[in-house]
């Protein structure tokens, strides 16, 4: 390594900014995981162990004579589902010579320390977009679906994609959705520029051009099939997960409305009553684009008025906008709340005691031999670098899966 009080000062340094990075990765997450708070109960070495509810007990019948018979009373069906918890990782690295020129001065120190509290707030920020983004996913790790592309370094990404999660210097995978498998000269490649207007990505020269249809997804490097399993699986009619096969099982699914058009308070309370009638459970908790409950909110309050004709009075706060919404139907109330990750064409309605995040514990650095910097860690060799690890285990997890809703193809009121 070299210098050895250098490594020691400036793991000391890491260790002590990261007390504060580990709070506000908690106090700071997405509003979707501040309702769903994550827990270990169910989490055994690694893996998440639950039992999810595929049909109702059943022993209900009427007797109008007291000597009657008891109902015949039927278990319910359950499966012992066991998943193993995804892994996200959030890797810094550090050129050596800035890490010993903390162990060499006060001013090496301070500028390290400038250097590291930097790079922890954006990596925090990012951490954090990237597990809300996982939770409205899928367990595939899919980022991007590409378009059509012929040959070239400009990959063309499809209509509709998030190009927030674009970020020049990322590593990532292109892989066939049919097989699974990269494509050629799909691994590890580079982004080297990101054109938000037209869609585009273009790739590092070494690895060679790649060839894309819609067929081709685009995952973080090494990502596929290794994140959380997300709302886009858990609230579907259609999609497989944990291994149940929906097909087979007819109250293994959520209730998905399509194509909803226009929003509207009555199609969003339409749905929330049919979920509820075929399952029994009201839904508590619905969520949307930020754009969506903006929308929602304004039909709520109606068009606010000021009388700029009145005498004037003394200055106060003119506030426009919402703090909170609630939908309520029959007299059950659920809260309305936004979470940028969500899809803006996507509105789901959640019953919250039936789902949950299971977890290994809070995002932590990797620790080897106690320590948290870590000299070429699965790095090439030679590579005159230290790295440190911040590594986060958690999977989402649904008990029961019929009383969840959701609608799809949902656009904007008129005038938005």
């Amino acid at each position: 390594m070299g210098n050895f009080s250098a490594f020691e000062t400036a793991t000391g340094i890491l260790k002590e900014q990261q007390k504060g990075m580990i709070t506000q990765l908690r106090n700071e997450e997405s509003p979707l995981l501040k309702k769903i708070i994550p827990n270990t109960d169910k989490v055994v070495g690694s893996d998440v162990k639950f039992s999810a509810q595929i049909e109702y007990p059943q022993g209900f019948g009427s007797r109008r004579s007291a000597s009657g018979g008891f109902p015949t009373a039927v278990a319910g069906k359950y499966l012992p589902i066991i998943v193993p918890t995804g892994r996200a990782y959030f890797t810094w690295e550090f050129d050596r010579k800035m890490l010993e020129a903390a162990g060499n001065s006060k001013a090496g120190e301070a500028a390290f320390v400038d250097l590291l509290a930097t790079e922890l707030k954006g990596g925090k920020t990012v951490f954090n977009q990237e597990k809300g983004r996982q939770l409205f996913g899928s367990k595939t790790g899919y980022v991007f679906v590409c378009g059509t592309t012929g040959a070239s370094l400009i990959v063309q990404l499809a209509a509709g994609s998030n190009m927030e999660y674009a970020v020049v210097g990322q590593h990532l995978d292109l892989i066939d959705s049919t097989t699974g498998l990269a494509i050629t000269n799909g691994s590890d490649r580079t982004v080297e520029d990101v054109d938000v207007a037209n869609l585009t990505i273009t790739l590092d020269t070494a690895g060679g051009v790649v060839s894309t249809d819609s067929d081709t997804r685009i995952t973080r490097q090494g990502s596929y099939l290794a994140e959380m399993t997300g709302l886009e699986q858990i609230v579907s009619d259609t999609e497989d997960i944990y291994n149940v096969t929906t097909a087979l099982e007819r109250r293994w699914k959520a209730y998905v409305s399509g194509s909803t058009g226009a929003l509207t308070d009555k199609k969003v309370g339409a749905v929330a009553l049919a979920a509820k009638i075929r399952s029994g459970v009201w839904t508590d908790l619905i969520v949307s684009s930020p754009k969506m409950m903006m929308q929602m909110a304004a039909a709520q309050k109606g068009t606010p008025y000021i009388d700029m004709g009145r005498t004037p009075t003394p200055p106060k706060d003119v506030v426009s906008g919402y703090d909170r919404i609630f939908v309520m139907i029959e007299g059950h109330k659920m809260e309305w709340i936004s979470d940028f990750n969500c899809p803006d064409g996507t509105i789901y309605g959640l019953a919250t005691e039936y789902i949950g995040v299971q977890h290994l514990g809070e995002p932590d650095f990797i620790k080897i031999g106690g320590e948290i910097l870590h000299p070429n860690l699965f790095s090439n060799a030679g590579t005159d670098t230290v790295k440190a690890v911040l590594a986060y285990y958690a999977e989402f997890t649904c008990e029961r899966r019929n009383p969840h809703w959701k609608m799809t193809g949902v656009t904007n009121m008129s005038g938005w």
